[in-house]
């Protein structure tokens, strides 16, 4: 019953996302924007989180870089602290688009987390962004 409330939820985020995308904690000045998504997928035993992100960004090189960091903290991790980071390259021709990371760490469990995702691109020092979103981790 809870996978189909969290699904139903999910499906609602994903219609809902476009629409109503922000910047969240996003900082620069050249159109450039980061958005996490409010729910990170946990598995491999608190090893490994997939966090989703909706990125856009315009460099001459068509590319750019998004490093995205997980830190938790205890009651909601029961080890002194959760943490894990992860890169992906993605698409720059001003485009947004839905990204996905794959957070390799230790210590992660289901509840609240703290992730950060830094967006470079190569020639547009401007249009680097930063940022930072209470997530909730869940187990699918």
């Amino acid at each position: 019953m809870k996978r189909i409330r969290l699904l139903v939820l999910a499906g609602a985020l994903a219609v809902a996302l476009p629409f109503g995308m922000s910047s969240v904690g996003a900082t620069g000045s050249s159109g450039s924007s980061v958005y996490i998504q409010d729910y990170v997928d946990y598995n491999l035993v608190g090893t490994q989180l997939d966090v989703g992100l909706q990125v856009r960004c315009k460099d001459s090189t068509g590319f750019g870089t998004l490093a995205v960091q997980v830190d938790q903290a205890p009651p909601q991790t029961p080890y002194p602290v959760g943490f894990g980071s992860g890169p992906q390259s993605v698409v720059c021709d001003g485009v947004t688009r839905s990204v996905g990371v794959t957070i390799v760490g230790f210590g992660f469990d289901a509840g609240r987390a703290k992730a950060t995702a830094t967006l470079t691109t190569p020639t547009n020092s401007s249009g680097n962004k930063t940022a930072m979103k209470y997530v909730t981790i869940v187990v699918v």
